[in-house]
């Protein structure tokens, strides 16, 4: 065998070990851009945080999150679309409470509310404000009572729509302290009653902190309640439901999730990210401004988290016996 005749038979070799090699040890996740889905519309407050958030995380991954807003249905158009993905990690989604108040409320859902989706870990948490007209004689929570349990159902309060954690909330409150307050809800797009509220035409609107502060330091709303064990920062003076009603406190969260059957190795790299991210502190400044304090958890307790909050959900339904939609 000739010298060339060797030389081009090793060259041959050396490109199939190359080709051998290259197919046993594919290029590691993550190696191209990384869908991410968010069931609200764009601009919403759970969208602005999402966006806040997925870029930190992208960057401590090395790949571009691309957001996408899969608005309607309360989130479930997002949900359905991410437990229906390829588990290969090239799909997200950015998930907030809402899904466990929905999966409490609605006779049925096209996925599994838990173990439809690989639950990888929070972002943040937030708490409600409960707040009146600055023209309100309402006060304080104790006026609130007051005037609920003189007249019962004159006191009215708004929500997001039936069946939503706002709406629980509301209920949950009437069921504490033994009142009858009259739900007026306001679906998407309908402005969350914030016209009503400052006419006078309804008493109280329950909301998170990013979509009522801003009327608080416009003196047009009264905040009187926060819904967290601890004092909100942003409003300091403002007490805590359970000042008033001990025991009663209700802290929502925003989550990343993927799809069901997600490789553990993934999940975990996608979580270490997380937590990467919220230590960076522009975007603890900012979710802080928005209403969310950074939090991340473990799959295993944002997993138990989602169980917890849909059985505590489903619990208010049933004892205030709210219709469950179809």
């Amino acid at each position: 065998m000739g010298a060339r005749h060797l030389s081009s038979h090793l060259i041959a070799f050396a490109l199939c070990l190359v080709a051998l090699c290259s197919q046993a040890q594919p290029n590691p996740w993550p190696n191209k851009p990384i869908k991410l889905l968010v069931g609200s519309p764009a601009g919403s407050g759970t969208d602005a945080v999402s966006r806040l958030v997925a870029t930190k995380v992208s960057e401590t991954l090395g790949q571009v999150f691309v957001v996408e807003n899969k608005a309607g249905a309360g989130g479930q158009i997002a949900a359905e679309l991410t437990s229906k993905a390829p588990p290969d990690g090239y799909t997200l989604i950015s998930i907030s409470s809402a899904h466990a108040s929905q999966a409490a409320t609605l006779k049925s859902l096209p996925y599994d509310p838990v173990e439809g989706l690989t639950w990888i870990s929070t972002v943040g948490v937030y708490p409600f404000l409960l707040a009146v007209s600055q023209d309100s004689g309402i006060q304080s929570v104790a006026d609130l009572i007051k005037k609920a349990k003189a007249n019962p159902g004159s006191v009215s309060y708004t929500s997001s729509g039936v069946g939503s954690a706002l709406h629980l909330m509301g209920e949950l409150l009437a069921a504490q302290t033994d009142t009858q307050m009259t739900h007026i809800p306001f679906p998407a797009g309908g402005g969350f009653g914030y016209t009503d509220i400052l006419a006078g035409r309804i008493d109280m609107m329950i909301n998170v902190p990013g979509l009522i502060v801003p009327y608080v330091r416009a003196n047009k709303l009264r905040a009187i309640a926060v819904t967290s064990p601890d004092r909100y920062e942003t409003l300091p003076s403002v007490p805590t439901l359970s000042e008033t009603i001990p025991g009663l406190e209700v802290i929502s969260w925003l989550g990343y999730a993927s799809p069901p059957g997600t490789p553990p190795e993934i999940v975990r790299k996608i979580n270490a990210a997380i937590r990467t991210a919220l230590m960076n502190k522009d975007l603890q400044a900012q979710m802080q401004k928005a209403g969310v304090r950074p939090q991340a958890n473990s799959p295993e307790e944002f997993h138990a988290l989602v169980e917890k909050g849909i059985a505590k959900y489903k619990a208010i339904a049933q004892s205030r016996k709210i219709e469950i939609q179809p």
